[in-house]
C-alpha cells in the first residue's frame, strides 16, 4: 500500500510538471478550455476551473475553484479552493524535475460507499492499466525528482457509507510535510482533524521507505465509541455503544515484520456503556485509563505504569434458553465469514475484528513473557445477577466492588492483590491472595464473608428444597496455603438464627429431610459451627478438593442449592449417572457389572444415609421389548429348522447365536411366508404375529417382575441392606418417567417417613 502510494505521488508529480511545461507554452484561457473540453473524455468526469495563472518566470502556478464532478451527475466529488504550486524550471533541462513548495487551501472531498464500490470506483477502474506502470528497472540513471514544502490547510472530507449509522464529517483538516525526494528515504508528515462530534485527531508520522520502520504518535480527544458501533454489530446484538476514547500514544514498528510494534502512551475510555437491543445496560465504566510505559510485542515485554478502572459494571441475567450475554452473540455471522476472514482468522475490512485478533495474540504470549504493573485499580464497582430459571426470581447485587494491587512482576517471587464487596446491601466480603507469578504452585490467600443474609438465597431452597429460608446469617472464614502445590486449608463456617420456613409445594425441588438436617447441625446455642479442615497433593490426579469439602458438608442443607444427586456424588465419590438409574438391556434378566456398579454404589449410600428415601422405579418401552422378544423367537425358530435340530440355549447364548441372522434376507421372509402365509405387512409385525402378541406380552411381564426380584435380592443378600431399605415397584402414571427406550430402574429420592 505504501509503495502504491509513493508511486501514485510520484506520478503526481511528473504530470504536474508537464501541465507546467504546458502552461508555459500556452496562455492560461487555453489551459482552462483544455480543462473543461477534454475532461469528460479522459476521466469521465467535469473538471473546471474558475481562474488560473502562471509566471513563466518564477515558475509559480496558481489555481482557484477547482470543481471535480461526480460521474454523471452535477454533484461535487472534490473542490479545491486554491493550489500554489512553485518549481524550479531551469532544472528541468538538466533532469532534475522539482517542485519547491505545494500549498493547496480549502480542499473538499467527498466519498461515497455502497458495499465494496466507492464513487471514485469509476477512476480506479479508468486508469488500472499498465500505462501508469513503474517502467522497469534499467542500467540508466534513476529519475531525480523533489516534492518540497506541502502544505494542506481548511481541508474538509464527508464519508457516507451504507455500513454507517451515520456519516463521518472531517472539518479543519490540516497536512505538513517537508516532502519527498528521488535520494530520500525518509518521509515526514504532521496532520490534524476534527470531526463534527467533537473528535480531534493529531498525528506525526515518520516512515523509511528502504526500511519500512515507522514511528507514530497519535493524540485522540473524545472520540466516540459509537464509532465503533457497525464493526461490533456483525458480532454482536447490541442497540448502542456510548463513551468517548481518548488516546495519547507513540507507535513504532517494521512493515517488514508485523509482531516488531513497540507501544508507550495513555489511553482513557470514560463513560462507557454497552446497550443490549432493548436499550437495557449490561456492562459499562466510569473511567478507564492505562498509562503504558512500554509494550514490545516481538520481546514479549509489557511495562503497565498505571492501570485503573472506576466504577465497572456488569449486568447478568440466566434464562431458561440461556442467558442475556448468549443472545447477543450474532452467530448468522459465521456463514457469511469470507474467505479471507477463514483464511486469515479474522475480517480484514473490519478494525474490530482485527483487533480482537490482535489481542488474542498478544494474550497467548502474555503469561511466558515480561510484564510488570505498578499499580492495578478497580474501584466502586458493580455486579448484578438475576436468575429467572427458579420459581422465585433470584436478585443479587455486589457492589462496592475493588480490587487492588502494586507491583505485579513477572520478576517477583510473590505479588499480592485485595480484593473487598458487599453482599447484596448486608454482607461484605474481603480477600487477600499472594501469589507466585512464575508457576502460582506457591500461593497463599484468605477470604472473609460476613453478615451474609441467607434469606437472599430463598429463590434457590424453594426450587431445590421445596424450603424457603426465613432468617440466618453466616460468617465464613478461609486460610488457604499451598506450598509447592501442595494444599492446606482451615475453613471455618457459622450460620446463626437459621431457619426453614414450611415445606411448599413445588415439582421441581427434591425430597431431602430439610429440618432433620439442619436440627442435626445445631449445637445448643441454635447456631451451626463448623471447623472444615481440607488438605492434598493438587499434582495427584486422584485429588479433589471439592468432593472432600462436599462430604463434610453435606448435612449443611443451606448450601444445597444443588440436586441431591450433586451432593451424593461428591460425598461418596461416585458418579452421578450411578446414582440416576440402573439401565438393563431389552430381554436381560440377569445382572452385570453394569448393573452392580449403581447398585453398589445406592447400597452404599442407603447404608450411610438412613435418613434417605431411595427407589428404584421400573420405567421403559414394553412394547419395544415384546418387539425383540418376537424377533428372538422367530430367528430362534428359523435356526432351528434350518438346523433340523431344536436349539435350547441360555437367552444370552441364545441372543448371541442367531443375532447374524438378518430377518430382512429372502432366506428368512420365505420361511416365514411358509410357517404363517405371505403378507405385505412389516417384518418386524410378522414376526410378532408368528410368535403372538399375548405369549409377548406375558413373557415381557414376567421379565418386569424377575428384574425387581433381582434387584431385591441382590440389595438385601449380597449388599445385605435390611428389607425396604431400597424400595424397588414399577412406575406408576404419578411419577411422570419417560416409557420409551430400553428398561430402567429410575432412581427417586426423599425423606424417610420419620424425617419430615
Amino acid at each position: 500500500m505504501v509503495r502504491r502510494l509513493l508511486k501514485f505521488l510520484l506520478w503526481t508529480a511528473i504530470v504536474v510538471m508537464a501541465l507546467i511545461v504546458l502552461v508555459v507554452l500556452f496562455h492560461p484561457p487555453l489551459v482552462k478550455w483544455a480543462v473543461r473540453r477534454y475532461s469528460p473524455e479522459y476521466t469521465g468526469r467535469q473538471i473546471t476551473l474558475d481562474h488560473f495563472r502562471v509566471n513563466p518566470f518564477t515558475g509559480n502556478v496558481h489555481m482557484e475553484g477547482l470543481h471535480v464532478l461526480e460521474a454523471k451527475a452535477d454533484t461535487v466529488f472534490v473542490h479545491i479552493n486554491a493550489i500554489d504550486v512553485n518549481t524550479t524550471i531551469y532544472k528541468m533541462w538538466g533532469g532534475f524535475y522539482e517542485i519547491t513548495s505545494v500549498a493547496i487551501d480549502g480542499p473538499f472531498l467527498r466519498i461515497l460507499q455502497s458495499g465494496d464500490r466507492f464513487n471514485f470506483s469509476d477512476l480506479t477502474d479508468r486508469f488500472a492499466s499498465d500505462t501508469l506502470a513503474a517502467p522497469e528497472p534499467t542500467d540508466s540513471e534513476p529519475v531525480r525528482y523533489a516534492l518540497h514544502n506541502i502544505a494542506l490547510t481548511n481541508g474538509t472530507l464527508d464519508y457516507l457509507s451504507d455500513l454507517l449509522p451515520e456519516p463521518v464529517q472531517v472539518r479543519s483538516l490540516q497536512f505538513n510535510s517537508p516532502g519527498v525526494a528521488w535520494d530520500k528515504t525518509l518521509v515526514e508528515a504532521l496532520a490534524s482533524l476534527a470531526l463534527v462530534n467533537g473528535t480531534a485527531l493529531k498525528t506525526e508520522v515518520s516512515f523509511d521507505q528502504q526500511s519500512l520502520k515507522y514511528q507514530v504518535h497519535a493524540d485522540l480527544d473524545k472520540a466516540p465509541l459509537k464509532m465503533l458501533e457497525p464493526y461490533v454489530r456483525p458480532y454482536l446484538h447490541i442497540s448502542a455503544l456510548t463513551g468517548t476514547l481518548h488516546a495519547d500514544v507513540h507507535v513504532r514498528g517494521d512493515g517488514n515484520d508485523m509482531m516488531d510494534v513497540g507501544l508507550k502512551g495513555d489511553l482513557q475510555v470514560h463513560q462507557a456503556e454497552l446497550l443490549d437491543p432493548k436499550g437495557v445496560k449490561l456492562s459499562g465504566l466510569g473511567r478507564m485509563e492505562m498509562v503504558i510505559d512500554t509494550i514490545e510485542v516481538k520481546k514479549e515485554l509489557y511495562r503497565i505504569r498505571r492501570f485503573t478502572l472506576d466504577e465497572p459494571y456488569a449486568f447478568f441475567e440466566l434464562y431458561d434458553d440461556g442467558d442475556n450475554w448468549t443472545r447477543l452473540l450474532a452467530e448468522d455471522t459465521v456463514a457469511s465469514s469470507t474467505a479471507a476472514e477463514a483464511e486469515l482468522g479474522y475480517d480484514p475490512m473490519n478494525p474490530f475484528s482485527m483487533l480482537v485478533h490482535y489481542a488474542k495474540e498478544v494474550a497467548s504470549s502474555y503469561t511466558d513473557g515480561n510484564y510488570k504493573v505498578d499499580s492495578l485499580g478497580i474501584g466502586k464497582g458493580t455486579v448484578v445477577f438475576n436468575d429467572y430459571t427458579l420459581q422465585n426470581t433470584f436478585h443479587y447485587a455486589l457492589t462496592d466492588l475493588s480490587i487492588r494491587a502494586d507491583d505485579i512482576n513477572s520478576k517477583q517471587d510473590s505479588i499480592t492483590l485485595f480484593a473487598h464487596s458487599t453482599l447484596n446491601g448486608s454482607g461484605t466480603f474481603d480477600a487477600r491472595a499472594d501469589l507466585d507469578p512464575a508457576t502460582f504452585r506457591n500461593m497463599h490467600f484468605s477470604y472473609t464473608v460476613d453478615r451474609l443474609g441467607m434469606p437472599d438465597f430463598g429463590p434457590y431452597t424453594v426450587f431445590f428444597l421445596a424450603h424457603p429460608i426465613l432468617s440466618g446469617t453466616t460468617r465464613y472464614t478461609c486460610e488457604t496455603h499451598i506450598v509447592d502445590n501442595k494444599l492446606v486449608s482451615k475453613n471455618h463456617i457459622l450460620v446463626e438464627d437459621f431457619q426453614f420456613g414450611r415445606k411448599m409445594d413445588v415439582s421441581t425441588a427434591y425430597q431431602l429431610p430439610m429440618r432433620l438436617a439442619v436440627s442435626l447441625l445445631k449445637d445448643k446455642d441454635g447456631s451451626i459451627d463448623l471447623e472444615l479442615p481440607v488438605e492434598g497433593d493438587l499434582d495427584d490426579p486422584e485429588y479433589k478438593v471439592m468432593p472432600i469439602v462436599w462430604q463434610v458438608l453435606k448435612n449443611l442443607v443451606v448450601k444445597a442449592v444443588s440436586a441431591p444427586i450433586n451432593l451424593l456424588s461428591r460425598a461418596f465419590d461416585a458418579d452421578e449417572e450411578d446414582l440416576k438409574s440402573v439401565r438393563f438391556l431389552h430381554l436381560q434378566e440377569d445382572l452385570t457389572g453394569k448393573q452392580e456398579k449403581p447398585l453398589n454404589t445406592l447400597a452404599r449410600v442407603a447404608a450411610s444415609k438412613p435418613e434417605l428415601k431411595i427407589e428404584l422405579v421400573q420405567a421403559g418401552d414394553k412394547s419395544g421389548e415384546e418387539e425383540a422378544f418376537a424377533l428372538l423367537m422367530a430367528r430362534s425358530a428359523f435356526l432351528a429348522d434350518s438346523t433340523g435340530a431344536p436349539v435350547d440355549l441360555p437367552r444370552i447364548e441364545l441372543e448371541e447365536k442367531v443375532r447374524p441372522i438378518d430377518i430382512k434376507s429372502p432366506g428368512f421372509t420365505a420361511w416365514l411366508d411358509k410357517r404363517s402365509g405371505p403378507s405385505a405387512e412389516p417384518i418386524q409385525k410378522r414376526c410378532m404375529q408368528f410368535v403372538g402378541a399375548a405369549n409377548a406380552k406375558v413373557e415381557v411381564e414376567r421379565l418386569w417382575a424377575a428384574r425387581k426380584v433381582l434387584l431385591e435380592t441382590y440389595l438385601t443378600t449380597t449388599k445385605q441392606l435390611p428389607a425396604g431399605r431400597i424400595t424397588v415397584r414399577d412406575a406408576t402414571p404419578e411419577d411422570k418417567l419417560a416409557t420409551s427406550g430400553q428398561p430402567y430402574f429410575q432412581v427417586l429420592y426423599g425423606s424417610a417417613p420419620s424425617e419430615e
